[in-house]
């Protein structure tokens, strides 16, 4: 029903729009029309067609001989000009990219005679006219290089400023972090011209068929006012659209067990089979195959394009665990039998030469077993995942005459997250705990391994419906021109979810030894218990610009913006209406009265009001040629307030939370029921500070681009950006007296979990990029980043010092220094070669033990001169060694210590065979990690465990893979 009714929706906004058009992320065509004897020539007819569409924009040059072409989408333009007396001119081959403005200047000549000027020339390669630090990613790109994945989002890590090292993109088919945006939640998605950005959780939330994208755009920095919620960078998307050929696709690719290298820890296992194992000599019998089309072409020539796209993934991955032989009977591969597919489909309609449609429809699902599962995680602590993902986009742009353009977007989305215990995947509505109970059991978790849970099984349906609309107008004031733009964007997005918590108790042992009564040493230092929870929140997302491009004189352009962001709902101001409905759904019983406690006085004041973000940024021509821009830049950003992060504070009564430090076991209640437990033992709450407001960054950036050659460009960025306000809980009941909990400061409490937002982090870097464009039968990009992440937030983990005080440490982003070097070379007889080779430093680790070394009732405290987040950086091991000591564990040396740095160069050859006109089939092989290296993950930070300082897992993915052949075809037409 809801799929049926979203598709009726859309339809009905379509009809009810009519004669509207929208394309997201437009290039436009500025320049000047002149004579020989350099005198403006007003009244000239300057024509953009595109060669594929037919689409056509018609301007006029102005009365100081300026002409704009606006609302062009990415493409190949042929661009022309005549005026009577003059010979008519035409430049071909024009090739526009996503948010470009390319400047092409004409010189007529009179119409002594008759004939028409043809001029080949070069299309722009430096936007002189921006001071956003960004970078684009081709469609050669995007169809040409080798990508593992075929998740089209990890090309942006050709770019610069860009990493893949603090994110979860194990939930969501990929994620990138983008400059400052060294958290998941901080980066802003826009397809098509609306938003693709999980609103409880900050990430890119629907993923494409990697052939349905035509070309993408990375900016790192001060991207304009017309985006925005998101403190780092920003990524944008243009989806492809059907020509007046019909073409289309198909394609398969393969990868198996004969065609892989046995992984480095597939290596180090015994052979010994194992539930859910079929591997007997180490290396598992992994197979993936890929398959998916496209097809696109004319309904009505020049007028009317159709495209779809499909793509779908079988796939027998293996999770494997290792502990180093100190858990034997663990330590193998399990399999993951993984299904993905997604579709687009999409319409383009010219109604008029100003006026066009779009109408665009996606779905996406996937169901993948036990993917947390690997290094120290075994599977029945690992979750199985599925997404089920679809969207609706409708718009609409009209040229309303020589100086305005509206661009208008409709967006109806829905997702859901369906995190399941190990191999039990169902379609559960939220709160339907029934089902899920049977298929929990306790945690147990040692410093080298965990067991058991619930799988952190949860799930969470959000809707987005989104109206969007932009207008510009272009105005010549004072000597300059002024392009003027304003808009709006509103959200209207429920979301409700549930999570099982651990129902059944999770125990922390703080060695890798079985329980025994006769051994202390031996015995849990913690145990928490939590009941499944229910929450739901409507939120309200209302955003308005201004910007002014301003061009002051020739070469000389200001960007000037000003954005006020506005969240409603994401801060838990309504708590009594929150608290009603989750009444309404579980029974009165699970309802409170606020405030409940001191920190909820005045919860009515909650919301952040003030979010004025003001963009100033100037771009400088020197030499008047449109070779160089030298850019400077300062914008305030503001990131999206997380809506899952307020479930705590909603479902603590719920949850009915129990936090036991040194508990007896296996009864940590000690023959009471649960709920005789919990009336004689204060409850431990959560709740939220009044003043929250949204995380907010300071971006600074300069920088200059300059054309080498024809072909060539070199970009250079120096950025600092400073980010506040970030959420971290503290414990706001610590006993005034270490190790005495009867004088904590409010008795009727536990642990009072305060969320407040004190945590602040800083990022800096310098930015190096060379980019030649395809010519003389290649192309190549290089980017380097140096950086340096560095997170400050609150700590009470050290056991000499007590309470929380401020502490700068690395990062978990913070990796110094990495290298991209890719590239296409087009070889005789039709063959191809490309490669991606991606080098980086190493990342910090962060120490950790399991023990309350200073009495603040929490068993995670680091020893005397022991830093959080130091490992690789300024790691104290002699105070790790003397801390080992104590508990009876074997010294650990430097050389043991794992600072792995990454490098991995993958590689693709293909063969082209044309027949008649226009068939082609492609063979392709790949090469994946032709160095066949194992690029170790973060170390362990346990420091007693006897894996300290190793690491367990690889980079990025807990089971990345060693080298790899894939075998390709792919067929178009």
């Amino acid at each position: 029903m809801r799929r049926s009714a979203w598709v009726l929706v859309v339809v009905a906004a379509f009809l009810l729009i009519g004669p509207q058009y929208a394309m997201a992320q437009n290039a436009q065509v500025t320049g000047s029309a002149k004579d020989q004897s350099g005198g403006v020539v007003p009244g000239a007819t300057v024509t953009a067609k595109n060669t594929e569409t037919g689409l056509v924009r018609t301007a006029t040059s102005d009365a100081t001989g300026k002409y704009r072409l606006p609302a062009l989408p990415p493409g190949t333009y042929t661009v022309a000009i005549e005026l009577q007396g003059f010979n008519p001119e035409t430049r071909p081959g024009i090739l526009l990219v996503i948010d470009q403005t390319a400047s092409i200047d004409f010189t007529l000549k009179p119409a002594s005679i008759a004939e028409s000027v043809t001029v080949t020339t070069e299309s722009p390669i430096v936007d002189t006219t921006v001071s956003t630090v960004s970078t684009s990613v081709s469609n050669a790109q995007i169809q040409s290089l080798p990508v593992a994945s075929r998740r089209w989002i990890d090309l942006a890590m050709l770019t610069p400023g860009t990493s893949q090292d603090n994110i979860r993109g194990t939930f969501y088919r990929g994620n990138v972090n983008v400059g400052a945006g060294t958290r998941e939640y901080s980066n802003g998605f826009v397809v098509d011209g609306v938003n693709n950005t999980w609103a409880e959780m900050g990430e890119p939330r629907q993923n494409f068929a990697m052939d349905s994208i035509r070309e993408f755009k990375v900016s790192t920095s001060n991207y304009k006012a017309e985006y925005g919620l998101a403190t780092g960078g920003m990524v944008t998307v243009v989806s492809k659209s059907g020509t007046n050929q019909l073409h289309g696709s198909g394609l398969v690719f393969f990868r198996d067990k004969s065609l892989t290298s046995t992984a480095y820890f597939e290596q180090l296992q015994d052979g010994s089979n194992g539930p859910k194992v079929t591997s007997t000599n180490g290396k598992p019998d992994f197979r993936r195959f890929q398959y998916g089309g496209t097809f696109g072409g004319p309904i009505i020539k020049n007028k009317t394009h159709f495209f779809v796209a499909y793509e779908g993934t079988q796939e027998k991955q293996y999770m494997t665990v290792y502990t180093g032989g100190i858990w034997p009977g663990e330590d193998r591969s399990y399999l993951s039998k993984q299904t993905r597919w997604t579709y687009t489909a999409k319409i383009d309609h010219q109604l008029s030469s100003t006026q066009s449609l779009f109408l665009r429809v996606a779905q996406e699902n996937e169901y993948r077993p036990i993917i947390t599962a690997g290094g120290r995680t075994t599977p029945s602590a690992a979750y199985d995942f599925a997404v089920p993902r679809d969207s609706a986009v409708l718009g609409h742009t009209w040229v309303m005459g020589a100086r305005a353009l509206n661009d208008f977007r409709f967006q109806y989305a829905f997702s859901k997250y369906e995190v399941a215990p190990p191999y039990s995947h169902g379609s559960w509505a939220p709160a339907d705990f029934t089902a899920r109970l049977p298929l929990c059991t306790p945690v147990y978790s040692y410093p080298s391994i965990t067991f058991g849970g619930c799988g952190n099984a949860q799930m969470g349906p959000e809707t987005r419906w989104e109206i969007k609309d932009d207008f510009s107008y272009l105005l010549a004031s004072g000597g300059g021109r002024h392009q003027l733009k304003a808009g709006f964007d509103a959200s209207w997005i429920p979301f409700e979810a549930d999570n099982m918590g651990s129902p059944y108790g999770s125990w922390t042992f703080p060695k890798d030894k079985v329980y025994d009564p006769n051994d202390s040493t031996t015995w849990p230092s913690s145990y928490t218990n939590t009941l499944p929870t229910y929450a739901n929140i409507l939120t309200k997302h209302i955003s308005v610009y201004v910007q002014d491009d301003w061009s002051a004189r020739n070469g000389l352009t200001f960007n000037l913006g000003l954005r006020y962001d506005r969240q409603i709902g994401s801060f838990n101001e309504d708590l009594p209406g929150l608290l009603g409905k989750i009444a309404d759904k579980l029974g009165p019983g699970f309802g409170y009265t606020v405030p409940i406690s001191p920190w909820q006085d005045g919860w009515q004041k909650r919301g952040d009001f003030n979010n004025f973000g003001p963009r100033v940024g100037v771009a400088w021509d020197p030499t008047g040629n449109g070779e160089t821009n030298v850019h400077a830049g300062y914008g305030m950003f503001y990131d999206n307030m997380r809506t899952l992060n307020n479930f705590g504070e909603l479902t603590w009564p719920q949850g009915k939370t129990i936090n036991i430090q040194k508990p007896s076991f296996p009864d940590p209640f000690q023959g009471k029921s649960r709920d005789a437990f919990l009336s004689t033992a204060p409850a431990t709450i959560t709740v939220y500070d009044n003043k929250t407001p949204n995380p907010f960054a300071h971006q600074f950036d300069v920088g200059f681009t300059r054309m080498l050659g024809r072909d060539i460009g070199v970009t250079a960025d120096l950025l600092m950006v400073y980010r506040y306000s970030d959420q971290e809980t503290i414990d706001a009941n610590l006993p005034a007296t270490p190790f005495v909990t009867t004088s904590k400061p409010y008795p009727q409490y536990n642990r009072v979990n305060y969320r407040v937002p004190t945590a602040d982090n800083t990022y800096k870097a310098f930015l190096l990029k060379v980019d030649k464009r395809m010519n003389h039968r290649y192309q190549y990009m290089v980017s380097y980043t140096l950086s340096k992440a560095e997170d400050i937030n609150s700590t009470s983990s050290l056991a000499d010092r007590y309470g929380y005080v401020k502490l700068a440490r690395a990062g978990s982003a913070d990796r110094r220094h990495r290298l991209v070097v890719s590239g296409v070379v087009q070889l005789p007889l039709d063959v191809q070669l490309s490669a991606i080779g991606d080098f980086r430093s190493s990342l910090p680790f962060s120490p950790s033990s399991s023990y309350d070394l200073n009495g603040d009732g929490y068993s995670s405290d680091l020893p005397a001169g022991v830093l959080p987040g130091s490992g690789c950086r300024s790691l104290n091991l002699d105070a790790i060694n003397a801390f080992r000591a104590t508990k009876g564990l074997a010294a650990v040396s430097a050389d043991t210590i794992s600072c792995a740095q990454y490098a991995n160069v993958d590689l693709r050859l293909s063969k082209f065979f044309t027949f008649g006109a226009s068939h082609r089939v492609e063979v392709i092989a790949q090469l994946f990690n032709v160095l066949n290296r194992a690029n170790f993950g973060t170390a362990t930070g346990s420091i007693t465990s006897a894996l300290f300082g190793q690491p367990t897992g690889m980079a990025g993915n807990i089971n990345a893979p060693s080298r790899q052949v894939e075998l390709a075809l792919r067929y178009q037409f």
